[in-house]
């Protein structure tokens, strides 16, 4: 099994390689032009830009990809696909982020801690499943234990697996299992070889997006892989029964079927997650799982019920509440994300936050009253707690992932070698006076007066998210800035609620959400030829004050979403 593993994955890493080539930094560029190729109609329309400009956008085929199973993605499909809950895939390396994201191909890479974590989780579920009587129901479609019964459930069990059929080889090399030399008859050791096998190959590892041919350079995603593109949008897992079975009957070819899936998927509860997940790995939240916090400074969050990591896990509901409130259940519009008067809080996180405790320990809605500064992605704990410092709160931090993941506008990297600690001593009692000395003049200043004077109006809020009046006996100051964004000029602001208003109104914000749902259910950040599609969907959704549900559907609506470009096309 060992040699299985390695051969297997082996040729998954290079089969990637092969395809995430071309989505590489080195920004892909159509060579020579060419026709619109064939497709469904382009949805959206529009043009290009936030907010409208002068040439409509172009959507080209996408890069043809393999697409390695995120560890969540992984954990998700083993659990509907053997039918075992909870099952353990801790050994497997954890995802590498990309501004946020986990789900970026390019990001994604197959070591050879992959290959062992791979086998031996696949042998340990293999062996629960031989253990786990439904389990072993639900993967052995038979119980006559014999070659017929072995061919039925390779077949079966193959097709979800993989999330197609099986070919005729593959079928006679999973069935090869049952070989009396390899079993000494046995047929629950033939179970557990195959589903190992499977469970180590890049046909379940990796989703393909490679497609058919289909003339001109291009390719058509196949029904099958059209319901994996839409299962793992929308619910980051494996298709269920009906997709499948839209897929057996080749209605999925067509643009009616595949909105009337994505429908059906975005309303369902993993519908609803997936979608909290995004917003969540847009805002960086899981920052603050890892965010260290000074006992000293903040004694409240660790004196709570479950200590800081029990706050932390109340904040990421609260956010996942919020978000799946406003998306799905209230408004479904953009700026209600921003300047909602309301939050959803347990006792726990109540008292963390200084308001009335609900009487649960689950996440209920509370109103916030008429002049509260909190409300608002912005003012959740998870935002706030994870982008600060370990003792003080991080006007540059805060002010940067507005800055770049809520508005989309670049922020040059520090140069090498700048030491961003702030050190005892630094002159100014608060923070905003420690950072405007270290930052406020000479080379420092070009970059941070883009974000520090967005952060410092979230400064009355402390490093884990509480509110204050004062920082090291001082006030608080709140004012703030947003340089070079509005050809206007300077916007100034005080205070989160305004500075919350002002996002909520922005154009920039709203392409800016377009843009990262697209980064995020498609793998890659759009360049070059592949921006036209995210221009389609950022003027539908600015241009056509689209609700965020309409916007999550619209991406399986753009013809590059099924269609697919040969890298023999891309100029690297």
């Amino acid at each position: 099994m060992r040699s299985l593993c390695l051969a297997a994955v082996a040729v998954s890493v290079v089969l990637a390689a092969g395809c995430t080539g071309t989505i590489s930094s080195s920004s892909p560029r159509a060579s020579g032009g060419g026709a619109q190729p064939p497709g469904m109609t382009a949805s959206g329309g529009g043009t290009s830009g936030a907010g409208g400009g002068s040439a409509p956008a172009v959507e080209m085929p996408s890069p043809r990809l393999l697409r390695q199973l995120t560890t969540s993605e992984y954990r998700a499909t083993v659990t509907d696909l053997l039918g075992l809950s909870a099952p353990d895939t801790t050994a497997i390396p954890p995802d590498v982020s990309v501004d946020g994201f986990t789900t970026n191909v390019t990001g994604a890479f197959v070591t050879e801690a992959h290959m062992d974590a791979y086998a031996s989780v696949a042998t340990a579920l293999a062996t629960r499943v031989l253990a786990d009587a439904g389990s072993m129901t639900k993967v052995v479609p038979c119980t006559t234990k014999d070659a017929a019964c072995a061919a039925k459930f390779v077949s079966s069990f193959g097709q979800r697996a993989f999330r197609r059929p099986l070919t005729t080889d593959e079928q006679a090399r999973y069935v090869a299992f049952f070989d009396p030399s390899l079993t000494n008859g046995d047929f629950a050791t033939g179970v557990s070889l195959a589903l190992r096998a499977m469970l180590i190959s890049p046909h379940f590892l990796f989703r393909s997006e490679l497609g058919r041919d289909a003339g001109n350079g291009t390719f058509t995603l196949t029904p099958y892989e059209i319901a994996s593109a839409l299962s793992y949008t929308y619910w980051g897992t494996m298709p269920d029964d009906a997709l499948f079975a839209s897929a057996a009957s080749g209605a999925l070819a067509t643009r009616v079927e595949i909105e009337k899936q994505a429908r059906r998927l975005l309303a369902d509860p993993r519908g609803r997650a997936r979608v909290a997940t995004f917003f969540s790995e847009w805002l960086e939240a899981p920052r603050a799982y890892v965010a260290t916090k000074d006992q000293g400074t903040y004694p409240a969050v660790f004196a709570a019920p479950g200590g800081l990591p029990g706050v932390v896990d109340s904040m990421r509901a609260e956010e996942d509440a919020f978000v799946t409130n406003v998306v799905f259940d209230s408004t479904k519009k953009f700026d209600e994300l921003f300047t909602a008067d309301y939050t959803f809080v347990d006792d726990r996180l109540a008292a963390i936050y200084g308001l009335p405790a609900p009487g649960s320990s689950t996440p209920t809605k509370v109103a916030l009253g008429a002049g509260a500064r909190r409300g608002g992605l912005l003012t959740l704990g998870m935002f706030l707690m994870g982008h600060a410092r370990t003792n003080e709160s991080s006007p540059t931090q805060r002010g940067h992932m507005i800055r770049a993941n809520l508005l989309c506008h670049d922020v040059p990297p520090p140069p090498p070698g700048v030491d961003a600690t702030v050190k005892p001593g630094t002159p100014g009692k608060t923070a905003r006076e420690q950072i405007e000395a270290l930052t406020g003049s000479g080379t420092c200043a070009t970059c941070h007066t883009l974000m520090n004077p967005i952060g410092y109006g979230l400064e009355g809020f402390d490093g884990t998210g509480a509110e204050r009046t004062l920082d090291n006996g001082e006030a608080v100051d709140t004012s703030g800035v947003i340089n070079d964004i509005d050809p206007a000029g300077p916007v100034t602001f005080n205070g989160p609620r305004e500075l919350s208003n002002f996002v909520a109104k922005s154009a920039d914000a709203r392409g800016c959400l377009a843009a990262m749902v697209h980064r995020y259910t498609r793998g890659f950040l759009a360049r070059d030829v592949d921006e036209g599609a995210v221009d389609k969907l950022r003027a539908a959704f600015v241009g056509g004050d689209l609700d965020i549900p309409e916007l999550f559907v619209q991406i399986a609506l753009q013809d590059s979403f099924v269609t697919r470009r040969s890298a023999d096309t891309v100029d690297r």
